[in-house]
């Protein structure tokens, strides 16, 4: 296998899944901050540009938690077993799709204006910690009756909620208000697996 990343959330979430599958995965690094994810060598693999993409064999596959599903179907490992099980994974990654990253990306602008050398406008992560604060009351409703985003047990969903929550909080939204969610974030950081996944200075 083959993952196309850079240390920035999305990507992360695969990367930490990998970790955590102790799977042998050559990681080629596609530098945003140069621009690198418009060469022609890159959007050959991903017409879109962005990362992560993942090659298997004859599989090209990009979008994060696509991979995810795929690599929990692939290994029979921290993925539900059971249709019901494996359409809760579904419906949590569709969940923060959803609700989640718009809000989650605006606030990160903090970060990625400083990493790729774009415009920081202060009223566009305003905007992004008001709709964070206004979801995170499910998730942190979540974590009260589940130690894990599925239940007893880690999951790859957990992998793509780690570096989502991460990033916000490097970036300065405070999850004070929501403390099962700080402590789910912190637990989930003290992984051997997330300490061994790349990450931008200061993340």
């Amino acid at each position: 296998m083959k993952l196309y990343h850079f240390p920035s959330p999305n990507p992360q979430k695969v990367t930490f899944a990998l970790k955590e599958l102790r799977l042998d995965c050559e990681l080629v690094p596609v530098d945003l901050s140069k621009g690198e994810q418009r060469d022609a060598r890159f959007t050959a693999v991903n017409p879109f540009g962005r990362v992560p993409v993942l090659v298997d064999g004859d599989l090209t596959l990009w979008e994060s938690h696509a991979i995810l599903a795929y690599l929990g179907e692939k290994t029979g490992r921290l993925w539900p077993q059971s249709p019901a099980g494996r359409a809760d994974a579904l419906r949590w990654l569709f969940f923060q799709s959803q609700h989640i990253m718009p809000a989650a990306g605006e606030v990160a602008l903090r970060i990625r204006a400083r990493v790729l050398g774009i415009a920081l406008d202060e009223a566009v992560v305003a905007r992004g910690e008001k709709g964070l604060a206004a979801v995170l009351p499910i998730i942190e409703a979540r974590l009260a009756q589940n130690r894990w985003m599925l239940g007893a047990e880690f999951s790859l969903v957990d992998c793509a909620y780690c570096p989502i929550f991460n990033v916000v909080e490097k970036a300065g939204f405070s999850l004070a208000e929501f403390a099962r969610v700080s402590a789910y974030l912190d637990t989930i950081r003290a992984r051997p697996a997330w300490k061994e996944t790349p990450k931008l200075p200061g993340l």
